[in-house]
């Protein structure tokens, strides 16, 4: 039985980065159902589970600072 397709998706909600099965929808770490599997642009996430935890990580494509959010919660 082979492993269905795993694709990097960001949780709105805490922001995280990592990689799920295509049809999850609930994040790992905080439990809320805000899994997003790109951008607002449509550029998939595949760069950012290689990036460091902390500090800006904007998209390439429209340069959206996806981490921004978590910021401004107070949350890094």
């Amino acid at each position: 039985m082979s492993e269905a397709p795993r694709l990097t998706k960001r949780c709105r909600t805490c922001g995280r980065f990592r990689s799920y099965a295509a049809d999850d929808t609930y994040c790992l770490v905080c439990g809320y159902q805000s899994l997003d599997a790109a951008c607002a642009c449509g550029r998939g996430f595949d760069y950012a589970l290689d990036e460091p935890p902390e500090g800006a990580l904007h998209c390439p494509r429209c340069g959206r600072d996806l981490r921004a959010d978590r910021r401004s919660l107070g949350l890094e």
